[in-house]
């Protein structure tokens, strides 16, 4: 898989894991160049920092079941996300995953500006909340918007204010429930699954 990250940008990203004793492993974002669609998540959880590769655990299997269903391939995606590293947490020794905190969104936000300028014509597919709200802002949520078609700026980091703001350029957005969400829930499956019928007539007009 190729990615539109610079050399500089992949150093950058495995610096800021290595500054935080809450992140690990390093997945950076990549896949075609000339994608289909471009798959935005949260961030890497153990399978994909082993594998070094992004969807690769549980969520993956759903996931790929997802593409069968749409009638693509991962090699026609590029997968994209908010933070590189894996976030977890200790309890009794052992770690789980969590959501990655402001802090750690904002750190990676500069990384993920630079690859959706790329993707100014294509459709981009936030799959979770996380990853929805740090696109369009915390009023953006994933039940009140999945399967939509939205016509929208997306937030950047100002770098001089270390605030988001919103870009000038308009991208489309259509916003699916994470995978793991759909695995933990099965009751939402059928839902996920008409979101991905109205998806699959937006990939084929």
């Amino acid at each position: 898989m190729e990615t539109y990250l610079s050399t500089d940008q992949v150093k950058l990203a495995r610096q800021l894991v290595t500054d935080n004793d809450n992140l690990e492993g390093l997945v950076i974002s990549a896949g075609s160049l000339d994608p289909k669609l471009v798959l935005v998540a949260e961030a890497p959880g153990a399978k994909e920092i082993e594998t070094g590769l992004p969807f690769m655990g549980p969520s993956g299997q759903e996931l790929n079941k997802w593409l069968d269903y749409l009638g693509i391939k991962r090699t026609e995606v590029y997968f994209a996300k908010t933070v590189f590293g894996r976030p977890f947490k200790l309890k009794a020794e052992r770690k789980s995953d969590r959501k990655p905190t402001n802090a750690e969104l904002k750190a990676f936000a500069p990384l993920l500006d630079a690859e959706l300028t790329h993707f100014t014509d294509r459709l981009i597919v936030p799959v979770g909340g996380t990853a929805l709200s740090r696109l369009l802002g915390k009023q953006a949520t994933i039940t009140n918007l999945h399967g939509q078609l939205i016509t929208a700026p997306v937030q950047r980091l100002d770098p001089v204010t270390n605030k988001y703001e919103l870009t000038q350029q308009t991208y489309q957005l259509f916003p699916l429930f994470h995978p793991s969400y759909v695995r933990r829930f099965p009751s939402k499956r059928n839902l996920a699954y008409q979101d991905l019928d109205i998806l699959k007539q937006l990939l084929n007009p």
